[in-house]
């Protein structure tokens, strides 16, 4: 199992980054999709003891968290803080939309057809979606509960 793991690990490592200098920019993208997926869902499996439920042990989790609200949690976090953190390390600003990847390109279309400012617009969006990321990653989502 060790083998394959490591396997899995340098394959979607390698090949996106190769596929990317070859110029085949959509399949990297995708490869990276499926490499970030399978880790984070492997990942949050463990720790919301979703792993105990597919191999058959102990299936009664009641004080577990949900993985999807876990997932959901995830993608608002990662939503919210990915592009400021990586616009902070790249030097431009802030709430910067490039032109290359497709959701950029749907926020140019959206923020030109509506003539919404994207630096508010996008504060707001990314703080609320901070803000429920969070709160579903700690486990608030009925409240902070003292005793569980």
């Amino acid at each position: 199992m060790n083998l394959l793991i490591a396997l899995f690990l340098i394959l979607f490592e390698a090949c996106p980054e190769g596929l990317s200098l070859a110029g085949y920019k959509g399949l990297a993208g995708g490869m990276e999709f499926i490499f970030l997926a399978v880790i984070t869902f492997v990942m949050f499996s463990y720790t919301t003891g979703v792993h105990r439920i597919l191999s058959r042990r102990q299936t009664v989790l009641s004080l577990q968290p949900n993985i999807f609200r876990v997932l959901g949690g995830y993608v608002l976090l990662r939503f919210a803080i990915f592009d400021i953190i990586h616009n902070l390390c790249a030097g431009v600003p802030l709430f910067f939309i490039g032109n290359t990847k497709w959701y950029d390109q749907i926020w140019q279309w959206f923020f030109a057809w509506s003539g919404i400012a994207a630096d508010h617009f996008l504060f707001m969006f990314k703080l609320i979606a901070f803000l429920i990321g969070v709160s579903w990653l700690m486990g608030w989502q009925h409240g902070i509960i003292k005793d569980r």
